[in-house]
């Protein structure tokens, strides 16, 4: 974390007991030791809740990618349907038409086949 080797370590701790003293060093060193767990576990949440926000943002940005998916889909499905709709009433025969016709055979007497 600080990059600290064991000849740095050593010449913090000789200095610490001069400051502090060999009664007090103790106290002072669970204090210490204390302050940067508690650093430590804030900044683990810190980690924990940037990350889980990121995932919001991700799964945010996922369901929107497959809505206008969905949407596209939906138009080129209705515009299918539309187009099969068209060609149903073109196939569809004119029935008008045909009972004309068929008028016209009954009275001409010629019989034709459709």
């Amino acid at each position: 974390m600080f990059d600290i080797g064991f000849w740095e370590l050593f010449l913090i701790l000789i200095l610490a007991l001069l400051v502090v003293g060999p009664e007090r060093l103790p106290k002072a060193a669970r204090t210490v030791g204390y302050w940067f767990g508690k650093a430590r576990r804030y900044v683990e949440g810190v980690k924990e809740e940037v990350a889980s926000e990121f995932d919001v943002n991700e799964l945010k940005r996922m369901v929107h990618n497959q809505e206008v998916q969905i949407n596209e889909l939906q138009s080129q499905l209705n515009e299918t349907v539309s187009l099969d709709d068209e060609k149903q009433s073109n196939v569809e025969p004119d029935y008008e038409i045909i009972e004309e016709k068929a008028d016209l055979d009954d009275e001409t007497g010629e019989k034709h086949k459709d």
